[in-house]
């Protein structure tokens, strides 16, 4: 036993303010999730000052607090060119990891705009259409010299159809293969992909008869239009295989706040997307503390009380 002299310590539940360090005693709480508390004049954006609260969208980077627009501003994807950010109505063009803005995805050299099924090169110095490029490499290698297969010319690619500025960029993992020549991609046009999409829809698997009939309405090669349907029915399995996946681990989810797993998207017609963000808001929560309940509760019950009461005397 101990002595009876020392008062039984009891633990004190306290909450801390994240911005400054301080015991919080005001009525409110603004809570940030998941464990992080704040003074109501304390949760501000670290570069504008605007007070956050519940009512906005907060974002936590690097132990600092941001508002929408701040966060978008320093954090957002920007264009390659112009270095300015994407709005959520947006569509993007890219190329390799750079993202540019459709009017921005142009050739240095000829300033022309490159649209879907061009062919351009991408280099230190920027963008340029196959006329240019070829110009360029010649030029390094000597005035009118012809390519030499030892000086291979940099790889061609070709440009896509413009996307959503919220699509995250997929990574290919490129695998090199020196002194060979780099096979060109076939990029199809909207009517294309309308005429093979709507014959996939009807038969994914189509006879050696409605190929040549799709040949003759595509204007492609027997070979693209195969694999097309090869790869569109592997893509098709696999986003099958990915949406039960995350059906079954959507009950177990939580919210990761230091940051997002990205999962592959399968690019189909541009379509407009809210925002390029690259983190998930947090929510900004209100809450009385317990014991300030009980004291507003104590001093509303002090309130209702009469100040006299009149006394009765009995008969």
């Amino acid at each position: 036993m101990g002595d009876m002299g020392d008062p039984p310590k009891k633990k004190r539940l306290i909450s801390l303010c994240v911005g400054c360090g301080n015991q919080i005693h005001d009525q409110y709480i603004l809570r940030v999730s998941p464990d992080l508390e704040w003074h109501a004049a304390c949760l501000k954006c670290a570069e504008c000052n605007q007070y956050l609260d519940e009512s906005c969208t907060c974002f936590v980077r690097d132990g600092k607090t941001y508002c929408k627009r701040d966060y978008i501003r320093l954090y957002g994807i920007k264009c390659a060119k112009c270095s300015i950010g994407f709005s959520k109505n947006d569509f993007v063009m890219r190329a390799r990891s750079k993202v540019y803005h459709i009017e921005c995805f142009r050739c240095v050299a000829c300033s022309r705009q490159l649209i879907p099924g061009d062919e351009f090169a991408l280099r230190e110095d920027g963008l340029f259409c196959r006329a240019d490029h070829d110009v360029v490499e010649r030029a390094s290698l000597g005035a009118g010299d012809p390519l030499s297969p030892l000086h291979p010319a940099r790889p061609l690619q070709m440009a896509a159809e413009p996307i959503s500025a919220r699509q995250p960029a997929l990574r290919p993992h490129v695998h090199k293969q020196p002194e060979k020549t780099t096979r060109v991609r076939t990029v199809l046009n909207e009517k294309q992909l309308h005429t093979l999409r709507t014959c996939y829809a009807a038969n994914p698997r189509p006879d050696a008869l409605m190929k040549e009939q799709l040949v003759e309405m595509t204007g492609l090669s027997p070979r693209v239009i195969r694999v097309w349907f090869q790869n569109k029915r592997c893509k098709d399995k696999k986003r099958s295989i990915m949406m039960k996946q995350l059906q079954q681990q959507q009950p177990n989810d939580k919210t990761n706040i230091q940051g997002m797993t990205g999962t592959p998207m399968v690019a189909a017609s541009p379509e407009r997307h809210d925002g390029g963000l690259q983190a998930n808001p947090v929510e900004v929560q209100s809450y009385q503390p317990p014991w300030k309940v009980l004291s507003d509760f104590a001093l509303q019950s002090d309130i209702d009380q009469p100040a006299f009461q009149q006394l009765e005397e009995p008969d």
